[in-house]
């Protein structure tokens, strides 16, 4: 079972070294990993990276148009794999992460996407989630809470293509993942989180983010939820608007100055489409 991962990069050199490493280290059979690359870096900007995984089948395109969602589209176009992925630039794969992936697919022959965790094993500690320990069937009632888009595993026979307004770098900077997430399950597709995938992912610095990161992705998950609209995201909406207004009431000090202001222009914006 081949597998195509693709990776769109800017600003990243070290850490997508890193990654291409883990890629190398895999113990799937690395003649079935197919690499894209979308660099949107200057030219010439990877040269001495990519030089140094001559053993990785690398399909390398450069990109003048800034956007997470839009060029993982344009990787997306060059897939040839049976399994598709999107690692970030700066995660690692585990030794067994893409072995462990076609073994999910070839015991659940009717699973069309599988959902794995970000997890350090060093430390054995989540990162991001809370992640289940148990498997579990993704509905669109639970899909928001599971999805990242670095642990998204899909069988090429049901792709589609990610919201370009949605995600870093769009005109709505976040929930890309559970818009694709969200709209397959929708035409029937199934989905299965399983703790048997893990990834890797530096643990984000949320006390340092900064304002605009704060609207951004408010704005996107205001988008995601103003999108086809249904009582699901209605009951999304509420939980996020109570979540912060407690969050305000008797935790205001644990958060910049200036973020709940910041988050609910963000959301207003992303619901009013403004």
């Amino acid at each position: 079972m081949k597998t195509s991962l693709v990776i769109a990069t800017l600003g990243i050199k070290d850490e997508l070294e890193q990654l291409l490493t883990s890629f190398s280290n895999q113990s799937y059979n690395i003649s079935d990993i197919e690499v894209i690359i979308v660099d949107q870096n200057e030219k010439n900007f990877l040269n001495s990276t990519l030089k140094k995984f001559k053993n990785l089948n690398v399909i390398y395109i450069h990109s003048d148009i800034k956007g997470l969602s839009f060029n993982r589209n344009i990787g997306l176009k060059k897939a040839t794999g049976d399994i598709i992925c999107f690692p970030d630039d700066d995660c690692l794969y585990y030794i067994d992460t893409l072995s462990s992936v076609v073994k999910f697919f070839e015991a659940n022959q009717s699973c069309d996407v599988a959902l794995g965790r970000i997890y350090d094993r060093v430390d054995n500690i989540n990162i991001i989630k809370t992640w289940p320990v148990q498997e579990k069937s993704i509905f669109t009632f639970n899909v928001y809470f599971m999805s990242s888009s670095i642990t998204i595993f899909i069988r090429a026979s049901v792709l589609i293509s990610f919201d370009e307004t949605l995600g870093v770098g769009a005109r709505f900077g976040s929930c890309e993942d559970p818009d694709l997430l969200y709209r397959l399950l929708t035409q029937g597709k199934r989905i299965v989180y399983t703790p048997s995938i893990d990834v890797w992912h530096p643990t984000p610095d949320e006390s340092n983010i900064s304002l605009f990161k704060v609207s951004s992705y408010a704005s996107g998950f205001g988008a995601f939820i103003r999108k086809d609209f249904d009582f699901v995201k209605l009951y999304l909406l509420l939980g996020c608007i109570i979540k912060k207004c407690l969050q305000f009431l008797f935790m205001n000090k644990k958060f910049k100055k200036g973020y709940f202001k910041a988050f609910f222009t963000g959301l207003y914006k992303g619901i009013t489409q403004f």
